[in-house]
Order: C-alpha cells, then sequence, then structure tokens
C-alpha cells in the first residue's frame, strides 16, 4: 500500500509541469485571440487546440456520468487547471509526508540531529 500511495504521490507532483504548461498555454490563446479568461473552457481547448484527444474525451462520455464530465469540461481551462496544478501538487507532498511519517526532513532538524551526536 506505501508503494501504490508513493507512486501516486510522484505521479501527483510530477504531473505538475505539464498543468502549468497548459494554464500558461490559455494564457497565451486569452492574451493572442478573441477568448476571455471565463470563455474559454476545457472543452473549447481540447476541440480547438488539442483535437487529437478528442477520442478520448468521447470515449469518457461512454463511461462516466455526463452531467459531471459536463461541468468538468465547462469549467475555465486557466483556472480548472490551475486549481488541479495546486491541488494535486500539495496532495502529492502531503501523502509523501505522511508516508514518511517521524523521519527527519532536512534543513534545520537534520543539521541538529548530526551535531548532537
Amino acid at each position: 500500500m506505501i508503494t501504490f500511495l508513493r507512486i501516486f504521490a510522484y505521479l501527483c507532483i510530477w504531473t505538475t509541469p505539464l498543468q502549468v504548461a497548459i494554464v500558461v498555454w490559455g494564457i497565451v490563446i486569452v492574451a493572442t485571440t478573441d477568448y476571455g479568461i471565463l470563455s474559454l473552457t476545457g472543452i473549447e481547448f481540447f476541440t480547438h487546440y488539442l483535437q487529437f484527444f478528442m477520442v478520448y474525451i468521447d470515449w469518457a462520455y461512454t463511461w462516466f456520468w455526463n452531467p459531471y464530465l459536463d461541468f468538468i469540461l465547462a469549467l475555465p481551462i486557466i483556472f480548472g487547471t490551475g486549481f488541479k496544478a495546486v491541488f494535486s501538487t500539495w496532495l502529492g507532498f502531503w501523502i509523501l509526508e505522511k508516508i514518511r511519517g517521524d523521519a527527519p526532513r532536512g534543513g534545520v532538524e537534520l543539521r541538529e540531529a548530526k551535531e548532537s551526536t
């Protein structure tokens, strides 16, 4: 179970640069086109800029609850992905901290432990 949690935590942390890149890409699109911050939704972004993902989105509609996917894809891409990036990074670090338990975390605590021995 700890191995699964560690892999999940690292996955949450490692996907952060991709999510930040999508947020920056969304900001560039808003700055250079007629889209607004609130009008560039997830479905608009995927439809016009990442068309090859539409196959996976159509597949997801066959497996998941349609109103839930409509809600998620209707969120503005900048705010929705930005929130997901912050939350998944926090969750990854939180899980790693809980797995580690009482192990020294480096910095001052580690230095104090070395000096006392």
